[in-house]
């Protein structure tokens, strides 16, 4: 084993091609009439900068490569007996859009790698979240579902309208995330077809360009673990055939749902799933399983990726949202970003929910569906969660995701976070108080955030709208929230600082009784 490792290499390093510019061509006479040759990508595009990306090649024979464009390099190796590599490098564009075409040929058969390069800069990070903004979830809207079929009313909500999006805009919010389950709309194998509800999908994104707002569609809940849908994890983990059978529609959806939108503008952003798990959130077999359902994810966001670039249009250089186990923070380090013939067009989406039990619900010793009333440094003892995430907390979970993800120039934005409505007063100051600092801390870390509104329009456990979706007007103070966040997200002034957010967080309770 080891003597045949050691000649492949060798193998490998003769057969290898050095730099060639994009005008060589490489002898072949081996080249049969018909071969096995297949190519990975047709389509690569650059940002202006200068920059390299790779692909695989199918051959049984060593191709042959050709271009006229001296603003493109090649560079072919081979990996092992029938697979090859070619790196694709662009100089620095200082002039207009440009088009290069690569022929590359194995025997007699050719293909052609189109390279595509803007003359606009790659966006930073930073200048990503600037555009993306403070973020707003229809939530339990596009997402809902009643024995197995999604509707857009199921949970009593009503159907979204051209004048809320106008007046989400006016608020100061960028982007919406408007989450979709497609259960119950999509036929039978093998095409899997896409109903209706492609076209009503199409209809909200249609609002979303008039309003001037930034949009991102998703598989949601047609990926909840252990409720047996058809992007169930679980049996698709165990099962080789399972998962081939699963990656085959997610493919065909995908491929549908970005044909639809071909012409669509860079507003639009693809999230590929919510919250993948195998039922157990991130506490099942993914902590035993030695990384495989986190490698088989990894495996479903490639598929992702492949199924939207592949309809070419303005999807070749669609920014891309992709998020890991669980869809949280908590295991986004098994995250492995897919390949992507688009550069600098991957998003990472992290959900926060911490701490659960202030900014969510949960049930007290009694069976009360509740939660704590108070957060932070200032808060009364008992009535905080004191054993979870403090401002600190917050911190460094931003600080993690930046370290990853943002200092490599990889955009983040926190897809889903909340905090439920509370009685006006003390518990509503502690509210405002969570959501400014949570906004402006993961803004200084070059995060965006998406708040999660659930469209309930009460006070207390599971009442989460800022938004009423009939009229578009506030629930409740929700302007003066909503207000302090965009100023999070966009004040970048000296004096606007986390310190002096937390040197007015609000009094303690002994200081209120004075």
């Amino acid at each position: 084993m080891k003597t045949n490792y050691i000649l492949q290499i060798l193998l490998s390093l003769l057969l290898s091609v050095g730099f060639i510019s994009c005008s060589d061509d490489t002898d072949n006479n081996l080249a049969p009439d018909k071969i096995n040759f297949v190519i990975e990508n047709d389509v690569l595009s650059f940002q202006k900068e200068s920059n390299t990306n790779s692909f695989r090649i199918k051959s049984e024979v060593q191709p042959q490569i050709s271009c006229p464009e001296d603003w493109v390099e090649l560079n072919l190796e081979r990996l092992t007996a029938s697979i090859y590599r070619l790196d694709v490098k662009v100089a620095a564009n200082t002039g207009d859009d440009r088009t290069a075409s690569v022929t590359i040929t194995s025997g007699t058969e050719s293909k052609t790698l189109t390279i595509n390069q803007s003359s606009q800069p790659q966006a930073s990070a930073y200048e990503v979240a600037s555009w993306l903004g403070l973020g707003w979830n229809a939530g339990n809207q596009m997402d809902s579902y009643k024995n197995g079929v999604a509707s857009e009313t199921s949970d009593g909500n009503p159907m979204l309208t051209q004048e809320l999006f106008y007046k989400i805009k006016a608020a100061g919010i960028k982007t919406v995330r408007i989450p979709v389950t497609w259960i119950g709309h999509i036929g039978p194998a093998p095409d899997y077809i896409i109903d209706d509800r492609l076209e009503r999908v199409a209809e909200i994104v249609g609002y979303a360009e008039k309003a001037g707002l930034n949009i991102i569609i998703n598989l949601h809940h047609d990926g909840s673990g252990g409720y047996g849908f058809w992007l169930d994890f679980k049996p698709a983990a165990a099962n080789v055939a399972k998962n081939l059978e699963v990656e085959d529609q997610i493919r065909k959806v995908w491929t549908q749902i970005a044909k639809r939108f071909v012409d669509t503008g860079d507003f639009l952003i693809f999230e590929a799933f919510n919250e993948i798990h195998d039922g157990d959130w991130g506490w099942g077999a993914n902590l035993t399983d030695n990384g495989h359902q986190y490698n088989l994810l990894n495996e479903w966001l490639q598929v992702f990726v492949d199924a939207v670039r592949s309809t070419g249009g303005k999807n070749a250089t669609r920014y891309l949202g992709v998020a890991g186990y669980a869809g949280g923070w908590e295991l986004i380090e098994h995250l492995k970003l897919p390949k992507d013939p688009a550069i600098g067009r991957l998003l990472v989406s992290a959900h926060c929910y911490s701490p659960g039990k202030f900014c969510m619900e949960f049930y007290d010793e009694g069976g009360n569906y509740t939660y704590f009333p108070e957060w932070g440094h200032t808060a009364t003892e008992g009535k905080y969660p004191a054993d979870d995430v403090d401002e600190k907390g917050l911190e460094n979970i931003f600080r993690g995701l930046k370290e990853r993800f943002t200092d490599k120039n990889i955009p983040v934005y926190i897809g889903e976070f909340t905090c439920t409505n509370r009685p006006a007063g003390r518990e509503s100051a502690f509210r405002d108080y969570y959501l400014e600092y949570f906004c402006k801390a993961a803004h200084d870390c070059g995060l965006s955030p998406v708040f999660w509104d659930n469209g309930g329009k009460g006070i207390g456990a599971g009442q989460g709208a800022i938004f009423d979706r009939q009229t578009g007007d506030y629930i409740h103070y929700n302007e003066a929230s909503v207000a302090a966040m965009v100023r999070a997200v966009s004040d970048d002034s000296p004096e606007y600082t986390l310190k002096s957010i937390y040197d007015r967080a609000p009094a303690p309770e002994e200081d209120d009784k004075q």
